[in-house]
């Protein structure tokens, strides 16, 4: 992955745009529920958004009265999260190689983050990264765009006639449930689940033919797939749930 590349881009959309805000408020409350649904919550646990560019996500966390910190390597982002303020705790690093110490936060997240790291290498090192973040028995949760989603394909598949490249990063991969599952395992994380989630509504992209099927793709195609049999494997997000082992591998 070059980071180099993922610095520019954020810092340039920053300063071009401000927040990076680009879903809509109901796909925020969509995703949350798809992932925290059942987990017990409170001022008492702690979590660390991974990735948090200008912590458009960490502050929809807010509402779950969890004590967070957002960590992104993108310095204009941070500043514009902090800026912004609503509670979070911001940090300037590198996701791979995090300051923070070990065991010390009850929840991971990371946003729309595992596809901009281009090799299955580096996901599983900032797979391993939050593990080391996690208490044992600490939950890790994440969000990406599927590649099994045939909007993903249109518009973000290199293979695909429609692909755009306006409003991405050169380091950007679609990923399927199955990679997500294997590279988590391989960093060693425990009760695995990636399935496929729809409901997701934009409220803005790059591109002047997507801003223009923009109300189509919100209004007809997402509660399509919503509502469809196949949401699960063809959902435009995968959404990954994850724990850390209570007990290490060596003591087994």
């Amino acid at each position: 992955m070059d980071i180099d590349k993922e610095i520019s881009f954020f810092d340039q959309f920053e300063r071009e745009h401000g927040d990076y805000d680009v879903l809509a408020e109901e796909s925020y409350e969509r995703i949350l529920g798809a992932l925290f649904r059942g987990m017990r919550l409170g001022p008492d646990k702690t979590c660390v958004d991974l990735g948090c560019g200008t912590g458009a996500f960490t502050r929809r966390l807010s509402k779950l009265e969890l004590k967070l910190t957002g960590v992104d390597i993108s310095p204009g982002s941070i500043e514009r999260a902090k800026a912004i303020g609503g509670g979070p705790e911001y940090v300037v690093a590198d996701i791979c190689d995090c300051p923070l110490p070990s065991a010390s936060f009850d929840f991971v997240t990371m946003s729309g983050v595992l596809h901009h790291l281009t090799t299955p290498a580096s996901r599983v090192q900032s797979l391993r990264e939050a593990l080391r973040l996690l208490k044992p028995g600490g939950h890790f949760l994440s969000y990406d765009p599927n590649a099994a989603s045939p909007s993903m394909f249109l518009y973000r598949d290199p293979r695909s006639p429609l692909f755009s490249k306006v409003g991405k990063t050169d380091n950007e991969v679609l990923l399927s449930r199955g990679q997500i599952t294997s590279e988590l395992e391989s960093a060693g994380f425990s009760a695995v689940r990636a399935v496929g989630l729809a409901g997701i509504a934009y409220r803005y992209v790059e591109g002047p033919l997507a801003r223009r099927l923009l109300p189509l793709y919100n209004r007809v195609y997402e509660p399509l797939i919503r509502w469809s049999p196949f949401e699960s494997i063809i959902g435009t997000f995968v959404v990954a749930t994850a724990r850390k082992p209570t007990t290490s591998p060596s003591s087994l």
